[in-house]
């Protein structure tokens, strides 16, 4: 996250009770059953519409591109790193934690990062440091999304790959959230999604947070685009069966219409080039 952000995010951080007593009980079954009917719902779509790109990412992409030995910059992991302790000690792997909240680092699990750097992603002054960089659910906290991608195309080692994942500025959650106060979010976190305030309540921006943006900003800092998956599966609705069915359709609809770009969330996989070997001035060629 960037300085700006700093005192509203710990504000946002702060636990906020959830209803308590018989009132609480109540409230905590009816938003269980709604959430019941929607993902019951939810298996009658296409299996595009039902994966749910956060846990995707976590559990199947990034490990699928993990190698014995790789230095991995995860950035803003910060308590929830992207690797577990048994895959970092099983593939003798390097993990270099990049968070602008000290205070996240200490809450991950002890002995788990190599090393911690507490900056803001956009100032970073590592290079081609990483073999891997593996971003999730950070990006849309960073009000210069641009500088983002500059910082973590120098950090990769030439033939290294950067893994994000980040919801989307075009769904309809993230709109709402761009429009409701911060106090407001706090509360309705709370009460309909107690397990997940913690670490949803953080304040947004969406800065460029699109499928073609985040495209165009790979090119921009000389990134190959190996895969751009779009995913069109958010939770935010769920706990409101009837309006789970209205924002279905709308999504069913939205995807139709502008295809990757209604995604929800999406995952970007790119590549850092390494230098050609046919450059005119005989490097790498084996010319001496």
């Amino acid at each position: 996250m960037n300085p700006v952000e700093t005192n509203a995010a710990r504000l946002g951080s702060m636990p906020v009770r959830a209803p308590s007593g018989l009132m609480g009980r109540t409230a905590r079954q009816l938003i269980a059953s709604q959430v019941a009917l929607s993902r019951a719902f939810d298996r009658l779509l296409p299996c595009s519409f039902r994966t749910d790109g956060s846990k995707d990412f976590k559990q199947r992409i990034v490990p699928s591109y993990l190698r014995p030995g790789l230095v991995v910059y995860d950035i803003g992991g910060g308590a929830r790193p992207c690797v577990d302790a048994v895959t970092k000690r099983r593939l003798a792997l390097t993990l270099v934690g990049l968070d602008f909240d000290e205070q996240q680092f200490a809450k991950a699990p002890p002995g788990l990062y190599d090393h911690t750097i507490v900056a803001d992603i956009a100032t970073c002054q590592d290079r081609q440091a990483a073999d891997l960089v593996v971003c999730k659910s950070t990006l849309e906290h960073v009000r210069d999304t641009a500088a983002a991608f500059a910082t973590m195309a120098r950090l990769l080692k030439p033939g290294g790959m950067l893994l994000v994942f980040a919801p989307s500025r075009k769904a309809l959650y993230a709109r709402l959230n761009l429009l409701l106060p911060e106090h407001l979010k706090r509360h309705l976190l709370s009460v309909f999604m107690p397990g997940q305030a913690d670490h949803l309540g953080f304040p947004a921006v969406y800065d460029h947070c699109t499928p073609r943006d985040f495209r165009q900003f790979a090119h921009r800092y000389g990134l190959e685009v190996k895969e751009l998956r779009p995913y069109y599966v958010s939770s935010y609705f769920s706990v409101a069966f009837p309006l789970y069915l209205l924002w279905r359709a709308w999504t069913l609809i939205a995807r139709a219409v502008a295809h990757e770009q209604a995604a929800e969330t999406f995952v970007l996989i790119a590549r850092k080039p390494r230098p050609s070997a046919n450059r005119s001035d005989g490097l790498g060629t084996g010319l001496r």
